[in-house]
């Protein structure tokens, strides 16, 4: 990774670090309206695997050394979250409650995190993979924060946007 983007990914993984927990602190405040909405618990579960990802893509960026193994780590860290949130997407379609703009951020963000940890486990400039890595973590931290966001504020748990 180039000096140039440590603060970034410093910034980025703390952000998401602290507010996992603060994810946590919102589901915790309203467990039953969450538990009884598959909208909800859909929200919740994405914002957490988006903020994970967004942690271990960002450690991983800062690990200080230039081995290829690290993009493939990056890699399985993206493809491990869309591997699990699958089912809950597909879920999510049959039951008519999938915000598809949401999800096609959430999901372009995971591609282009993947698209990223596969230019650096090639080879690739170190520059573009940086790149890449960062437009991934910000599409996956705005549909994160905004899937919090509505856990917070939603009070019509059932009410699709």
């Amino acid at each position: 990774m180039m000096t140039d983007w440590a603060n970034f990914f410093v910034a980025a993984g703390g952000a998401a670090a602290a507010l996992t927990g603060l994810l946590f602190i919102a589901v915790s405040l309203r467990p039953a309206a969450i538990r009884a909405s598959g909208l909800m618990i859909g929200r919740a579960r994405s914002a957490f695997y988006a903020f994970t990802t967004i942690t271990f893509v960002s450690l991983l960026a800062l690990a200080g050394t230039q081995s290829r193994l690290v993009g493939v780590a990056q890699v399985a860290a993206a493809l491990t979250a869309f591997g699990t949130s699958l089912r809950f997407t597909r879920s999510a379609v049959r039951s008519h409650q999938l915000n598809y703009k949401r999800a096609a951020a959430y999901h372009a963000g995971l591609l282009v995190v993947v698209v990223g940890g596969g230019v650096r486990t090639f080879g690739g400039d170190a520059r573009d993979y940086s790149a890449l890595l960062a437009a991934g973590v910000l599409l996956l931290l705005g549909v994160a924060l905004s899937n919090s966001w509505q856990l917070v504020i939603s009070h019509d748990s059932d009410r699709a946007e």
